[in-house]
């Protein structure tokens, strides 16, 4: 504490204020205060102490700097009033300065202060999204990261509620509302968040409750990073290793019924031949055609055990799809359905093997068969890089959306006496192409099959 007179001079140090400043009393006395004080910060002081010596104030608190005298800078909380019931030099007010040292206190403060600009930095520029929540799961920060992942503005997000972004399927906000009751601290969380745009992608994400010394949270910080990728890959992985079983299983069975129906077909057209005044010719047709079906789904079993030995060549898709477009035709005429291409002039010949007609049979007629009361089929195609994309719009019933994902599945299918392999059949095919299949739908409204197939020639049919 020290005592001053109304020019800034001290009148009376004590030992505290002294050892604060590596100064004797004896020396403080004769200097002003303005001469302890960094250069810096004295014209703040000065302003300050100005008002109070004119009676604008009762007094003044500051944090400022002061020179020791060795020349170091230390900070101190500055406190000054005027001493009411003290009279100075000539009668004149006393004031009174109580300092407080601080630099300790500042020291921590500008460390954290670096700490939290390095951690804004990190945020800032990361890939993985960091979000900060209240106990409540409030967001209260969000890093930049959000507007590549999720596709919004961080201030759009600030004051959310952030379970209202999860997929319903996936909402497990229980572990942060339950407070002190679920002691777990830390978890790795892989769930769905909505895009602004409405779609849902997968994100992993590594969380942490922040408690205070009582114990009581304060906040999770929460690292998540985009695994959408990740995610398909897995399930185009398990796809492949359910093809695979299915396959083998489908090559015993397959062969075990070829066998016998090859007799019994031989046998039934020699019992027709025998039927000389044809009575029992209807029957034996049907049985027939039940037989050639039966044939059929044991054909489509054996493409699924195992990739056929046809070579690959140069194709031209255009061909290929007015192929199959007139195969189609009588169906599409009887569903009253229209068939409309929209093929790029320019589209390159593909590298493939026949069966690629195949999977374009399988997806036009389950197109034709979702319109029973009538409509349009869109064929699109056109290149893209090094791939060609196929796109198959109908206008049919759709599909729900928790079925999508079971499309291609052993035995799956919407239709009442559909077995399920006609897609299955076309996966594999498309699998044997390096190529893959994607599915849109929404009920009411139709469904759009996109088939991607690389090219590996780059010569368009013009050049043929």
């Amino acid at each position: 504490m020290a005592l001053l007179s109304c020019n800034g001079s001290f009148l009376k140090v004590n030992s505290s204020y002294c050892n604060m400043l590596g100064y004797s009393e004896g020396e403080l006395v004769t200097i002003g205060f303005s001469i302890v004080t960094h250069p810096e910060d004295l014209e703040a002081d000065l302003k300050l102490w100005g008002k109070l010596v004119q009676g604008e104030m009762d007094g003044y608190q500051i944090e400022k700097r002061y020179v020791h005298k060795s020349g170091s800078v230390l900070w101190g909380l500055l406190n000054v009033t005027v001493g009411r019931n003290l009279q100075g030099i000539q009668g004149k007010d006393i004031f009174i300065a109580q300092i407080v040292d601080i630099t300790e206190q500042k020291a921590k403060e500008e460390e954290l202060k670096r700490i939290e600009e390095l951690h804004k930095l990190i945020s800032e520029h990361s890939q993985d999204v960091i979000l900060r929540l209240t106990p409540e799961g409030i967001i209260s920060y969000v890093s930049p990261a959000i507007r590549n992942q999720l596709g919004y503005e961080p201030e759009e997000l600030i004051g959310k509620y952030a379970y209202e972004y999860w997929h319903p399927e996936d909402m497990n906000g229980g572990w942060l509302r339950r407070g002190n009751a679920d002691q777990e601290d830390s978890r790795i969380y892989v769930y769905r968040l909505r895009h602004k745009k409405g779609h849902y992608i997968w994100q992993e994400a590594h969380s942490k409750k922040i408690r205070n010394a009582a114990g009581e949270i304060l906040h999770a910080i929460s690292m998540g990073r985009d695994i959408t990728e990740r995610i398909h890959s897995e399930d185009i992985i398990r796809r492949s290793e359910k093809l695979t079983l299915v396959g083998e299983l489908a090559a015993g069975i397959a062969h075990e019924i070829r066998n016998p129906l090859t007799s019994l077909r031989g046998f039934m057209q020699m019992y027709m031949k025998e039927d000389i005044e044809g009575t029992r010719k209807l029957r034996n047709d049907v049985m027939i055609s039940e037989i050639d079906r039966i044939n059929e789904i044991v054909s489509e079993l054996l493409v699924l055990a195992k990739p056929t030995n046809e070579v690959f060549e140069l194709r031209d898709m255009a061909h290929i799809f007015n192929h199959v477009t007139r195969l189609l035709e009588g169906q599409a005429n009887l569903y009253n359905v229209q068939i409309k291409g929209a093929l790029d002039a320019r589209l390159p010949l593909v590298q493939c093997q026949s069966s690629i007609k195949q999977v374009f049979i399988n997806i036009l007629k389950n197109a034709i068969e979702s319109m029973p009361n009538g409509g349009e089929v869109v064929i699109q195609a056109k290149q893209m890089n090094e791939n060609v994309y196929i796109r198959i719009h109908d206008e049919g019933h759709g599909i729900p959306q928790e079925e999508i994902a079971k499309i291609g599945n052993p035995f799956f299918t919407t239709k009442e006496t559909g077995t399920g392999l006609g897609l299955m059949v076309s996966m594999r095919i498309i699998q044997n192409h390096r190529g893959t299949m994607r599915i849109e739908s929404e009920v009411g409204k139709g469904t759009m099959v996109e088939v991607i197939l690389p090219i590996h020639e780059s010569r368009t049919a013009s050049e043929r």
